[in-house]
């Protein structure tokens, strides 16, 4: 498995910064994963209020994941995004939104 580097204080600042300038769009406030044999899930829960609570099943990210790797996770400094450092793997927020729910705010059926 790759090293992970962890980045410095100047580029965090510069990603939260640029995170300050970027659109209004949701932000990760808290991102924990719950492993409970049967109701496997990924909660996030976003600056604009919403909860969003994801089954293990819809995230290819963690399909071959333990329950500690799924565990192990961490939101990106940007606060646009989740990693998963066991998995060298994350979710980037405004994707899945959009493959999620973005072709239904244009009338679609998804």
């Amino acid at each position: 498995m790759a090293d992970c580097k962890m980045p410095t204080d100047a580029e965090i600042e510069a990603a939260l910064e640029e995170a300050r300038n970027a659109p209004e769009e949701p932000l990760i406030v808290e991102a924990t994963y719950r492993g409970e044999p049967g109701l496997e899930f990924l909660m996030l829960r976003l600056s604009d209020g919403r909860r969003l609570l994801i089954p293990r099943e819809e995230l290819d990210e963690l399909k071959s994941a333990t329950p500690e790797q799924a565990t192990d996770l961490f939101i990106v400094p940007t606060v646009t995004g989740i990693w998963w450092p066991q998995l060298d793997d994350g979710l980037y927020l405004p994707d899945f939104l959009e493959y999620r729910w973005g072709r239904e705010k244009r009338g679609v059926a998804a």
